[in-house]
C-alpha cells in the first residue's frame, strides 16, 4: 500500500542521490568549499550540468561573480568532509582550513579541483534561474576527469564507493552496480 508523502518532502523521495563537493574562488583569490547533493546532467549536446543552490547560502554569491565552479566527485572515504562542507557557512569560517584537503588548480578555469575526490567536471554557468529559495545555475562541462581504475566503460565500479545523500546526516555507498 502506498502512503502519501508531504509535499515538502517529496524531494527525498528522489535520493539517496551522489553528492558533490563545490569549489568557488572568488575575486579575491578565496577558496570555498560546499556539498552539494541537488546536482544533474541536464545536455550531452553541449555537456551541460544544473546545480541548485539555497539563495540565502555564501556559495551562490561567488558563482554569480566568477560564473565558474568545479564538481569534485567523492568516495565515502571523504563523508566527514563533505558534513562538514554542508554544515558551515564559508562566510564565517575558511572551509579550505578545516576539512584538511589538497587543491590543485583546474586546467580550464580558476576554482581548484580537489586531489582526494576520484572525479572532477570544470564548469562555466551558462544561466540561471531563480525559483523560489533556490538559484539554479545551468553550467557546460569544460573538462571532465576520473580515477581510470575506478571509472570503466563510462561507469563508476563498485570500488569507487561513490558517497550518496540519503538525507538529513544520512550518507550510504551503492551496494552493488
Amino acid at each position: 500500500m502506498k502512503k502519501d508523502v508531504s509535499l515538502n518532502e517529496a524531494y527525498s523521495l528522489l535520493h539517496p542521490r551522489p553528492v558533490a563537493l563545490i569549489c568557488t574562488k572568488d575575486r579575491n583569490g578565496k577558496v570555498n568549499v560546499m556539498s552539494c547533493a541537488w546536482i544533474t546532467p541536464v545536455s550531452d549536446e553541449p555537456p551541460l550540468i544544473a546545480i541548485s543552490l539555497w539563495a540565502k547560502g555564501y556559495t551562490h554569491n561567488i558563482i554569480d561573480e566568477t560564473k565558474e565552479f568545479t564538481v569534485n566527485i567523492p568516495s565515502s572515504k571523504l563523508m566527514k568532509q563533505v558534513w562538514l562542507a554542508g554544515t558551515k557557512s564559508g562566510s564565517k569560517v575558511d572551509k579550505t582550513k578545516i576539512l584538511n584537503l589538497k587543491f590543485s588548480p583546474s586546467k580550464t578555469i580558476s576554482p581548484p579541483l580537489i586531489e582526494e575526490c576520484i572525479g572532477f567536471l570544470e564548469c562555466k554557468v551558462k544561466e540561471r534561474l531563480i525559483l523560489n529559495e533556490q538559484i539554479l545555475y545551468i553550467a557546460e562541462i569544460q573538462r571532465a576527469c576520473a580515477e581510470e581504475d575506478l571509472f570503466k566503460n563510462g561507469i563508476w565500479i563498485d570500488e569507487a564507493n561513490i558517497l550518496l545523500h540519503t538525507g538529513g546526516k544520512i550518507f550510504s555507498t551503492p551496494k552493488s552496480i
